[in-house]
C-alpha cells in the first residue's frame, strides 16, 4: 500500500501522523536532562519535567510533578516503578504518569511493565519503599530511563548526545574512545622473551577504559592504536630485533611494529595499526626482543588509542 504525506486538502488521522513521526524520533526519553525522578518529602517523589515518545505519540510533562507512593509494609520491603503510560484506549487515549505499586516480599521485585494492543508503558525509575520507613531518600530511587528493556532514549537523541556541532557545521564526537599515556619511569624488562608494556601515566582516558595493563573499550568500533618505546642510547647492538605486537583477549592479533637494529643509536621506535574491537575486549601491548643484552631497561612508553569508526 502506498501513503502519501501531507498535502492540504486532505484528511489525516492520529495514527497517520504517529506513523509518520515515529520514523523521525524513534521511541524512548527525549534526553538525558527529561523526567528525572528525584526525592521530595515523606512519601512523595518528584518528576521533572520533559518529554518521551512511543510510536509516535508523545508525552510531555512542563513541570515538575508530585507523584506519591502507598505507604510502606510494616515488615517487608516492595519495589514501585515510576511509569510514563502511553493509553490508546478509546475512553483514554492519553499520556500521563503515575506509581505503578509492587507486591512486598523478603525478596521483592519491580512490578511489570504493560506493553499490549492499546497500553505502551515506560518506567523511568524504581522506587525501594523500605518496610516501615515513612519518607523516601534518594538512594532508595534507581534511575531506569537507560535501560531499553524498560525504557531508554530516543534514537534522534541518542544521535545528538553523540555529537556536538557549532555554528559553523564542523562535528565534534566528545564520547568516542580516546586514551593518552605517557611514562618516562625506567622499567627493566626481561630481554630475548615477550614483556607485557605496563599502560601507565595516564594524560586522558575519556571513557575509563584501562583497567590494569589492559585497554578494555566499551563499545564495538575500529579503533587506531599508536605506541612509542624509548631506550637508553646503545641498548642496542647491530642485528638486534624489536617486535611490537597487539594482543585481543590473549591471542596476537597483529604486529604494531618489527624492526632491526642498525647501531647502538636505534633506540626510540615508532609503530601504529588499526583493529576492529568489540565491547569487552581485553587489548595488551607485548615487547619481544632478540639478540639483546642483559639488563634491558626502557625510559619511554607513549600510547595513544582513538575510536575511528
Amino acid at each position: 500500500m502506498e501513503r502519501s504525506y501531507f498535502y492540504d486538502d486532505v484528511y489525516y488521522s492520529a495514527e497517520d501522523h504517529r506513523r509518520f513521526f515515529a520514523q523521525i524520533i524513534g521511541n524512548g526519553v527525549s534526553n538525558t536532562g527529561s523526567l528525572i525522578v528525584s526525592e521530595k518529602q515523606n512519601m512523595t517523589v518528584q518528576l521533572g519535567a520533559g518529554w518521551a515518545f512511543a510510536d509516535g505519540a508523545s508525552y510531555e510533562n512542563t513541570a515538575a510533578k508530585d507523584l506519591t507512593c502507598d505507604i510502606a509494609e510494616p515488615t517487608i520491603d516492595r519495589i514501585d516503578r515510576i511509569i510514563i503510560c502511553f493509553d490508546n484506549n478509546p475512553a483514554q487515549r492519553r499520556s500521563y504518569a503515575y506509581v505503578k505499586k509492587g507486591i512486598p516480599g523478603a525478596n521483592p521485585v519491580p512490578p511489570a511493565i504493560t506493553r499490549d494492543g492499546y497500553i505502551f508503558e515506560y518506567s523511568v525509575a524504581q522506587i525501594l519503599i523500605a518496610a516501615g520507613k515513612s519518607y523516601i531518600e534518594q538512594d532508595q530511587i534507581t534511575d531506569e530511563r537507560t535501560n531499553e528493556a524498560v525504557c531508554g532514549y530516543s534514537n534522534l537523541h541518542n544521535i545528538y548526545r553523540g555529537l556536538i556541532i557549532n555554528e559553523n557545521g564542523a562535528v565534534t564526537m566528545p564520547h568516542q574512545s580516546f586514551i593518552k599515556t605517557e611514562s618516562k619511569a625506567s622499567v627493566p624488562i626481561t630481554a630475548n622473551s615477550d614483556f607485557i608494556l605496563p599502560i601507565e601515566g595516564v594524560l586522558l582516558d575519556k571513557q575509563g577504559e584501562i583497567i590494569g595493563k589492559n585497554f578494555v573499550p566499551k563499545n564495538d568500533g575500529i579503533y587506531n592504536l599508536w605506541i612509542e618505546l624509548g631506550f637508553p642510547d646503545g641498548t642496542f647492538t647491530p642485528g638486534g630485533t624489536v617486535e611490537i605486537y597487539v594482543y585481543v583477549n590473549g591471542k596476537e592479533s597483529f604486529p604494531i611494529y618489527a624492526s632491526v637494529a642498525y647501531d647502538g643509536t636505534d633506540n626510540y621506535f615508532i609503530g601504529s595499526g588499526f583493529d576492529q574491537l568489540m565491547a569487552g575486549d581485553k587489548v595488551e601491548f607485548k615487547l619481544r626482543t632478540r639478540r639483546v643484552g642483559e639488563g634491558l631497561s626502557m625510559h619511554l612508553i607513549r600510547i595513544r588509542i582513538a575510536k575511528m569508526a
